[in-house]
């Protein structure tokens, strides 16, 4: 869950020596001013009690709590909702459009930044992008619901479940970079620890939501609540079975999404409670991350005329020197991350191929899979189950060790996106290993990917614990990199650019899919191929994705290798 790692944004300064610091444009200058005086009397407050969380983070906590609820309590039913509900038939197809609406929910934090950082603060950004959210669950509940629609339960329109999609989408990922982002700006800068207190705070709320959510609403959707269309005489194995699809577990996703619809209201509600105790820090008037590109067409046309230090210079003179400085640091930044979409490729196929490869697995203890062990359960619990155990561990004890014997160098940020992608190419090693286990365990004459195996699914949770071990080397290291990198001006567009790469990633997953598994499955469902005669089995594709992994690590080790950190640069940056 890569935009939920801890976001750090480093409160600005809340006083007026601290606007003597920065190299800022004369209307920045009056921006911080005018936040001074917005929230003088809650800064007040603050300094009188800097050992004290505010009282506004707990209004916000709750909040994330909530949102993360509704949006894991989506993801693990949404591949079986699009194949049976909305006609996905064939599962790469399913895949391939969770993955499209996981790029765009990765996307549109680049709207949402836009929104807080030129137009309205970074409250009412939230409210109104929620409202978004709220709007489209409520579209999503209304139209999957099949009595409300006057259809039969798998004969539901595409049309109005998509749309509540993409509104839901535009509302989780545009709010993505401003609710932490706001958090941080409850705080003044001298109460460091009360911040990284928050941020603990705000983290475990994140994964206590997906911990519940994705047990209670797989749980909730695998009940059957309305009828299916059968001929007389006809079961649901015969009604499936020409669409290619096994008997699903249930068909209970209107109830699940309405229950997520309450949960987004109540959590709105809350974060709304709070309005009178919240600091507000004014839009700049425009977007940060425009004037970047500005800076940079103006210090590339400079380049072309002047040696390096005359275009630094000419250039600071028409746009300040910090903002010639934040936008070489962006630039770095951006060269230093390139390859983390294809991190984000590999690792969106833990609730996608190896969820069809759990289908096929045994639940074991004579459960099925509408319990706590069925596959829509068990990436959505295992991964943040993992995560709160690991990232502790590493932050606290393994880090440290390393730091204090071999030195902060040895084993940095980058050197940690390093060892993630590594360490996911393995997971990736191991489950196609796994999945011909899986085949080869199938009786004799059934069909690769389809067959039912006697593989127990309990192996899937190493898999997770290897992958989620991954996401914490790369997933937070990237994070804090791209965080400490760049200026304080550029924090948000930076976290927002760094959210991108996870929707680049879902997007490639989406096209990777359709050009091999997907078009060999329809194929085999236009009688075009046998399925013994296709290219890209289950295995196949989970042997390119860890090779395209371990690719990608080897770049990023290039990249580690030749990356100077901000730090250790020149004061010019040059």
């Amino acid at each position: 869950m890569p935009d939920d790692k801890k976001n750090v944004e480093e409160a600005v300064p809340h006083n007026e020596e601290d606007l003597d610091l920065l190299n800022l444009s004369e209307d920045q200058i009056r921006l911080m001013k005018l936040e001074a005086e917005m929230n003088k009397d809650r800064d007040a407050i603050l300094r009188a009690n800097p050992d004290k969380l505010p009282v506004a983070v707990w209004f916000i906590i709750p909040n994330e709590l909530g949102e993360r609820f509704c949006f894991y309590g989506i993801t693990p039913i949404l591949k079986n909702f699009l194949k049976y509900q909305l006609g996905f038939n064939i599962t790469a197809d399913a895949n391939s459009m969770k993955d499209i609406f996981m790029g765009l929910c990765y996307f549109t934090p680049i709207l949402g930044a836009i929104i807080s950082d030129s137009f309205l603060d970074k409250f009412k950004t939230i409210v109104s992008l929620s409202s978004i959210y709220i709007l489209g669950l409520t579209v999503l509940t209304i139209t999957s619901w099949p009595t409300a629609m006057g259809v039969a339960t798998t004969q539901l329109s595409r049309t109005g479940p998509l749309i509540g999609l993409l509104m839901i989408a535009i509302g989780t990922g545009g709010i993505k970079p401003c609710v932490s982002a706001h958090g941080g700006d409850q705080f003044l800068s001298i109460q460091k620890y009360g911040l990284q207190a928050f941020y603990n705070y705000f983290y475990m709320a994140i994964n206590v939501g997906a911990l519940i959510s994705s047990t209670v609403s797989p749980m909730i959707a695998s009940n059957e609540y309305f009828p299916y269309p059968l001929a007389p005489g006809q079961n649901l194995t015969e009604y499936f079975a020409p669409k290619g699809l096994k008997p699903p577990l249930g068909n209970g996703y209107p109830y699940s999404f309405l229950m997520l619809t309450c949960f987004m209201i109540a959590a709105m509600a809350i974060f709304t409670a709070g309005f009178k105790v919240y600091r507000i820090v004014p839009p700049a008037g425009k977007f940060i991350l425009f004037d970047h590109i500005k800076t940079g067409i103006a210090y590339a046309g400079n380049r072309l005329k002047m040696k390096r230090e005359d275009a630094y210079r000419a250039t600071a003179g028409t746009h300040t020197e910090g903002m010639v400085i934040e936008m070489l640091d962006l630039i770095k930044v951006i060269g230093a991350i390139w390859p983390a979409p294809v991190f984000w490729m590999v690792f969106g196929q833990n609730s996608g191929v190896w969820q069809d490869m759990g289908e096929q697995m045994v639940i074991p203890f004579g459960l099925n899979q509408k319990s706590f062990f069925g596959t829509e359960t068990l990436n959505n619990f295992w991964n943040p189950f993992f995560i709160v155990l690991f990232a502790p561990i590493l932050a606290n004890y393994v880090y440290p060790v390393i730091d204090k014997k071999y030195g902060e160098k040895v084993f940095g940020l980058q050197q940690r996106m390093v060892t993630g992608q590594v360490i996911a190419s393995i997971a990736f090693v191991v489950s196609a290993l796994i999945q011909r286990w899986v085949n080869n365990s199938c009786a004799p004459g059934e069909e690769k990917d389809t067959c039912v195996s006697s593989v127990s699914i309990l192996w899937e949770i190493l898999l997770y614990a290897i992958i989620t071990l991954a996401e914490c080397f790369f997933s937070i290291s990237g994070l804090n990199f791209t965080y400490i990198e760049v200026g304080k001006r550029t924090k948000s567009s930076c976290a927002a650019l760094w959210l991108l790469t996870s929707g680049i990633g879902s997007f490639m997953s989406s096209a990777f899919l359709k050009a091999t598994m997907s078009a060999d499955q329809t194929a085999v469902a236009d009688g075009l191929k046998k399925y013994s005669e296709i290219t890209w089995t289950r295995e196949n594709f989970l042997w390119l994705l860890a090779g395209c992994c371990f690719g990608s690590a080897i770049i990023q080790y290039f990249i580690s290798r030749s990356y100077v950190p901000k730090a250790l640069r020149a004061a010019s940056n040059l």
